[in-house]
């Protein structure tokens, strides 16, 4: 048996046949341009941008806040300063609870907080205010209304600087009063009445003053509530309780509505003295002053 002719062997060539085949096949132009071509640049992930945290909103302090302010000012308006103090301490607490919340922004909460506080001494000096206006117009009479002659004088008849005159009607809230008649030494008159009764201080003498008065309100009162001075011009008042002495009849008795009585006053005044007498009808009633011979 004869070997076989390597050089024959099919398989023997085969490879260098592909390799030469391969090298001699010629790619497309339009292929090695695209080959040529630099490649894409590859994008990256990376991080991405940071959104911006919504707003946020203390509604408790904003809540807190308005009642503050609203608060504020009715504590400044006398007429409705109950409001005021209503809302301002609705408006503290409401103002400690936002402070508190957390992840909230404070400052509507601060704000609401200081507002509340200067609103509530705001309010307290109102306060104050009114309730010492309203004791002063308590204790503090106004005139009385002047008639004469059955006409009603102006606003000003009644006063120190223009007193009405002897024989005027002067009207109060539930007192009319008439000054019928002032003596200025009556002093034999009052010493003759009571034997107890005191001398007057050297340089001094009796004063009598005559009074026609009227009750005009609900229930009774009694006439001694009718106050009576007298008011120098040196501006000096002198009034019955300066001395001891009983007037001979005396204004006395307990009025009911419509009932009317007539005595006298008797003040203790310096010699030639000159001025007014000054009539208070009634406790914490109007008064008015009369001028005097």
């Amino acid at each position: 048996m004869t070997n076989p002719d390597p050089s024959q062997d099919p398989t023997q060539h085969s490879e260098p046949q592909y390799q030469n085949a391969a090298w001699q096949y010629q790619q497309p132009p339009q292929y090695q341009q695209f080959q040529q071509q630099p490649p894409y640049p590859q994008q990256g992930y990376g991080v991405p941008p940071m959104q911006p945290e919504p707003q946020r909103r203390n509604t408790v302090g904003l809540i807190a806040l308005i009642a503050a302010i609203i608060g504020f000012v009715f504590a400044c308006i006398p007429g409705a300063l109950i409001v005021g103090w209503i809302l301002l301490p609705i408006a503290f607490i409401l103002g400690i609870v936002g402070l508190f919340q957390s992840r909230q922004p404070k400052k509507t909460s601060i704000a609401a907080i200081i507002i509340s506080v200067i609103g509530t001494i705001v309010a307290a000096v109102v306060f104050i205010a009114v309730v010492s206006d309203a004791i002063d117009d308590a204790f503090t009479p106004d005139t009385a209304k002047v008639t004469q002659d059955g006409q009603e004088q102006s606003g000003d008849v009644g006063t120190r600087e223009n007193p009405a005159k002897i024989g005027d009607t002067l009207t109060g809230k539930e007192w009319t009063v008439v000054v019928n008649e002032f003596t200025p030494d009556a002093t034999e008159q009052v010493m003759a009445e009571n034997q107890f009764n005191d001398e007057p201080e050297s340089g001094q003498q009796y004063a009598l003053i005559n009074l026609t008065v009227t009750y005009t309100g609900e229930g009774s009162d009694y006439a001694e509530f009718i106050s009576v001075a007298f008011v120098g011009d040196d501006g000096k008042t002198y009034t019955p309780a300066d001395s001891n002495a009983v007037a001979p009849d005396a204004l006395s008795g307990e009025l009911y509505a419509g009932a009317s009585a007539t005595g006298n006053v008797d003040i203790a005044i310096p010699k030639d003295a000159s001025g007014a007498v000054r009539v208070t009808l009634g406790v914490f009633d109007d008064e008015a002053f009369v001028a005097v011979p």
